[in-house]
């Protein structure tokens, strides 16, 4: 009976997903195994590379709590969090979804054995200013006098009880406007230590997550994830040794024109600047072709304050690194879902989505 319930769950996730964000394989779900790219012209498989880079400026500012409450009228909306262990690599992410259907999603990543992606059953996401968004799966909560966020999981396959502390604030940004839609994000949580417990899927007791790397987003706006106008997108985070981070974020428009942001988050600054990016080290999983390496180069950079970005910064080059991938292709939408770094002793995550049309041959 439980097996039966699963998997109604899961196929009704991947209709979900189909209209918001996430492709969500069979459950559990496990990562295809990546081969180095095919070359020369008998290749069929395309590279699903960047044609050129859009460096017009979108609006951005520090951000805050205060940004991060719900959107009325938004046909996307989710709030996504993720707790990353620098020294095993376990890594498990919660996802809420107010529109288009109100949805939870977790990701488990353990030390070792395959990553799981599993739809967590909800009746209902609410979200109102706080900011709170909560379902009866979980809830995450801005606690104004402990000036952190507190994510609490209690969903059939997780539980958690885990507070981002120390956190240091990334950029609010948008309106960023491609292929008739229009999105919008906020980073308040770019990289913090968390403290608090974990009992993931199939453990039989909670572990500690004192110590971990933890990171929170969210997205709203006037866009469809599958909408096959656009190409796709690409996003990283980077946990990096010395308690800064890394963050990557923009749209791939249907043209293959990038339009997106680099940013270096410390612990005295947030700052970024829109940016060129190189693809490289291509692989292949499936009909899907990735990149193992991100670059991304900046002459100048500008300071993130509450009132707007303001103030040159030095210019930014950084590449994210694939180490562990983990691919999840649903048709309509495929990514690597990966571990990454930056630096030596950094820890984080990669996507490189591509939407159907953007990865099938052109003549």
């Amino acid at each position: 009976m439980v097996r039966r319930f699963t998997v109604r769950r899961a196929a009704a996730a991947v209709v979900l997903a189909a209209a918001a964000l996430v492709p969500v394989n069979a459950l559990p779900a496990a990562g295809a195994q990546a081969a180095p790219a095919a070359e020369g012209p008998d290749s069929w498989i395309p590279r699903t590379d960047i044609e050129r880079s859009d460096l017009t400026q979108v609006p951005g500012k520090l951000a805050e709590p205060s940004d991060d409450g719900p959107h009325p009228g938004s046909t996307t909306e989710w709030w996504y969090s993720h707790v990353m262990d620098p020294e095993t690599r376990r890594t498990f992410i919660a996802m809420l979804f107010t529109e288009p259907i109100p949805t939870g999603l977790i990701f488990w990543y353990p030390e070792d054995g395959p990553k799981t992606v599993l739809p967590e059953p909800v009746a209902k996401v609410t979200a109102t200013e706080g900011p709170v968004v909560k379902s009866s799966a979980g809830s995450l909560e801005w606690d104004p006098g402990r000036r952190a966020y507190h994510l609490r999981w209690h969903g059939l396959f997780a539980k958690a009880d885990i507070w981002f502390d120390n956190a240091l604030p990334g950029v609010t940004g948008g309106p960023i406007r491609y292929d008739g839609q229009t999105m919008y994000w906020t980073a308040p949580v770019a990289t913090s230590r968390v403290n608090g417990w974990l009992q993931p899927p199939g453990a039989s007791s909670p572990i500690s997550v004192n110590g971990w790397r933890g990171y929170h987003d969210h997205n709203w706006g006037s866009f469809n994830v599958v909408d096959q106008r656009y190409s796709g997108w690409e996003w990283g985070v980077s946990h990096e040794p010395d308690g800064s981070a890394t963050l990557l974020g923009g749209v791939v428009k249907g043209d293959g024109t990038w339009q997106g942001v680099v940013g270096r988050v410390t612990a005295d600054e947030t700052y970024g600047c829109m940016t060129s990016i190189e693809l490289s080290n291509w692989r292949t999983s499936g009909l899907f072709s990735y990149p193992e390496t991100t670059t991304l180069t900046c002459p100048s950079s500008l300071l993130a304050t509450p009132e707007g970005l303001r103030g040159a910064r030095p210019g930014i080059r950084t590449s994210f690194h694939v180490v562990d991938p983990f691919i999840l292709d649903f048709g309509l939408l495929a990514l690597p879902e990966s571990l990454g770094r930056t630096v030596p002793g950094s820890l984080g995550l990669i996507e490189h989505i591509r939407t159907l049309k953007a990865r099938l041959p052109r003549s």
